[in-house]
């Protein structure tokens, strides 16, 4: 048993020298190209197969063993089947030189390692698999070992193979297991090499390291880039001395040779340096010492960072900010903004101002409810239900979510317009406009067109309808009363002799007569239905809605004598009027404002011919 367990320790330990110089070859490597790359692994893998091959276990005359199976599968599941292919190559030739009866067996064991070192690899499916795998690929040997033991055995019936299944099965797994865990960690070691490389050498930050006389040990591409060479290695050496002004190198010598002596870091130091161009730009610094194994510092690092941009967007923030803040004393709206939440996050004083009873309370954190609230309490706005102020302030305080205008009335009669819109964040933005002058302006308007509209419908002199009304309203009131078949009666009076009194006294003696009349007729009239107006001249109208020719001329000898006697007590003369009556009844037959006219004009004529002052009623 000796015999077999000496020379297989022996295969374990080629198997660790190899996996030793392929482990700190790997950065080397990492940097060829690929081609490169798998032929000197290629060559590195037969060379460890061969090794292990120089220490062999004879079987029987003529078959031996080795460990070459397993350096041969951890190559083809770290490096493919090139790697594969070359090792089975240069190992097989070594087995054909060397002869024997097992030639073919060990040339076919080492193509099924490499067939079960790919198929763990195809199954990992990356560059670096878990350490799982590797224990996965070391069974799955152990397993191949066993089989060809199994043949040797049974089918080629070699007992004597069966002494092999112990030390072969335990140095087989340790053997791959060494060499796949130890070329998983450096391939790992590398994986994290090139990528803090690629990190170090393509950041956009300027990163560099120098000695304690400041030359610069390693810089990355940017630093490179910035001082003109296209190779960081190019300023490998050099000192600031040789990259910029004289008065800046002596500058940055001074500053680091304090950071040496010190021991301090210097940290986020912002500088504004004119370049080369002229252009002038901002940098923020930072460099530490760095120490050695002996606790002696040896060197610093450092990390510049161009700020330029950022200096350049704090002015124009600081520059908008300033505009907005000057935008916002001079104008003349108030301007509040709200959160989703209903809390005021921004408010001028515009808007503080507008409010002069809940000023106090509308400051950055208010929520809306408590500000409506205090504006209910202290009688600021009008117009509040005292009965239901919550609710009122709950339905207020919903509407801020709502796009709306509103205008409201303060307890100085002042008013104010409140647009609310909504922000893309959910916010709210209120504006509030004193709006006074507007509201007096429209009421002001309103109260001249009513008064346009009064002098439009009445008599100027006498304050009663005047004619365009009375045709619009005998119109519509006989049309009314003939779809209610009740009657409808006219009354037309006319002055007497009105032309004499107005030649004998004068015109506004005259004038002053015809508002006489137009103030008894007001007078004369007890429904608010009836309408007096001004037919013309010296002649007058009375409409009388839902009143028949009887009731009519009981109205107009009421008219009749409220002239004669308000002439008597107000003028001091005798003033007599006539008057003529006619009746629309639809039942009577049909008729039409013109043709009515026309009838009561006829009884006034009749009146006037038989002697005046007195009333007469249209057949």
């Amino acid at each position: 048993m000796s015999e077999i367990w000496q020379p297989l320790i022996a295969n374990l330990a080629v198997v660790a020298l190899f996996s030793s110089i392929w482990s700190l070859a790997s950065d080397w490597l990492d940097k060829q190209r690929w081609i490169v790359r798998k032929l000197c692994i290629g060559v590195l893998v037969g060379s460890a197969a061969i090794g292990t091959m120089l220490l062999t276990v004879e079987i029987v005359p003529g078959v031996v063993y080795d460990l070459r199976t397993c350096v041969v599968a951890v190559g083809a599941f770290f490096s493919g089947p090139l790697v594969a292919v070359i090792a089975i190559v240069m190992a097989g030739t070594y087995r054909l030189l060397e002869g024997g009866a097992g030639v073919s067996l060990g040339i076919a064991h080492m193509a099924a390692a490499a067939l079960v070192g790919l198929a763990v690899r195809a199954s990992a499916r990356s560059s670096l698999p878990n350490p799982l795998w590797i224990v996965f690929l070391a069974l799955a040997m152990a397993l191949l070992l066993l089989f060809i033991i199994f043949v040797l055995t049974r089918i080629v019936s070699l007992e004597e193979a069966g002494e092999l299944i112990l030390p072969g099965t335990v140095l087989s797994l340790l053997a791959t297991l060494m060499m796949g865990l130890t070329m998983l960690a450096a391939r790992q070691a590398g994986y994290d090499r090139s990528i803090l490389r690629a990190a170090l050498a393509q950041a956009p930050e300027f990163l560099y390291v120098k000695d304690v006389d400041g030359r610069f040990l390693t810089v990355n591409e940017a630093v490179a880039r910035h001082q003109g060479y296209s190779d960081p290695a190019q300023m490998i050496g050099m000192t600031d001395f040789d990259v910029t002004d004289p008065a800046r190198a002596q500058h940055l010598y001074e500053q680091e040779r304090r950071i040496i002596e010190s021991g301090t870091s210097v940290l986020d130091l912002e500088e504004e340096i004119v370049e080369k161009s002229g252009e002038r730009r901002w940098y923020r610094t930072s460099k530490v010492p760095l120490t050695g194994k002996d606790g002696r510092i040896v060197g610093l690092a450092g990390m510049t960072v161009d700020i330029t941009g950022v200096k350049q967007l704090e002015r124009e923030l600081i520059e908008s900010r300033d505009r907005l803040s000057l935008a916002m004393s001079e104008m003349s709206d108030g301007l509040a903004l709200f959160d989703r939440d209903g809390y005021l996050v921004f408010c001028n004083e515009q808007y503080r101002k507008a409010f002069p009873r809940s000023e106090h309370v509308r400051v950055v954190g208010a929520h809306i409810k408590d500000i409506l609230l205090e504006c209910a309490r202290s009688g600021e706005q009008l117009g509040i239900p005292e009965d239901d102020i919550e609710g009122w302030a709950e339905r207020v305080a919903s509407l801020l979510r709502v796009p709306n205008v509103v205008t409201v009335e303060l307890f100085n009669g002042s008013y104010l317009q409140l647009r609310n819109q909504l922000a893309s964040n959910d916010s709210a933005l209120v504006i509030v406009t004193d709006v006074t002058d507007l509201k007096l302006a429209e009421r002001a308007l309103i109260e001249a067109n009513a008064d346009l509209s009064r002098q439009a419908s009445t008599d100027a002199l006498t304050g009663l309808a005047n004619r365009r009304v009375f045709d619009d309203a005998l119109e519509r009131d006989m049309a009314r009363c003939g779809r209610a078949g009740t009657p409808l009666s006219l009354i037309l009076l006319d002055v007497d002799r009105f032309k004499h009194y107005n030649d004998l006294h004068g015109h506004q003696a005259g004038d002053r007569c015809l508002v006489m009349v137009a103030n008894a007729l007001r007078a004369s009239l007890l429904r608010p239905t009836d309408l007096a107006a001004r037919y013309g001249g010296e002649e007058f109208a009375v409409i009388l809605p839902d009143t028949d020719i009887t009731g009519a001329e009981a109205v107009a000898e009421r008219i009749r004598t409220a002239i004669a006697g308000a002439a008597t007590s107000e003028l001091g003369i005798e003033v007599t009027a006539s008057l003529g009556v006619a009746e629309y009844d639809l039942a009577k037959g049909p008729s039409t404002p013109e043709n009515l006219v026309r009838r009561a004009d006829g009884a006034l004529y009749s009146a006037k011919a038989a002697g005046r002052n007195r009333v007469m009623a249209a057949e």
